[in-house]
């Protein structure tokens, strides 16, 4: 699987023209029906680097897990994976 770069450009009033980027994932077709019941949702998306690769994590927006916000939960779970002993250098 690869990550897609798409260059949007907005045309404003005919004259200026402004351009944005957009990275799509797209969703392995064995994954689809678990993806499915977010479409049309307003997600929060949260991205942290790993040492090899990055983690995504969606969640519907200003959600809480007890007292913490889902963002610090899923840091601290990131935190904890980069540092087990078997992770790789």
């Amino acid at each position: 699987m690869r990550l897609v770069r798409k260059i949007s450009r907005k045309r404003l009033y005919g004259v200026i023209c402004y351009e944005y980027e957009r990275l799509l994932i797209p969703v392995p077709s064995r994954d689809i029906d678990v993806v499915r019941p977010w479409l049309g949702r307003d997600l929060e998306v949260f991205v942290e680097p790993l040492r090899e690769g990055l983690a995504i994590l969606l969640c519907p927006e200003d959600r809480r897990v007890g007292l913490w916000r889902i963002s610090s939960r899923f840091r601290s779970l990131v935190r904890r994976l980069e540092a087990e002993p078997g992770a790789s250098t």
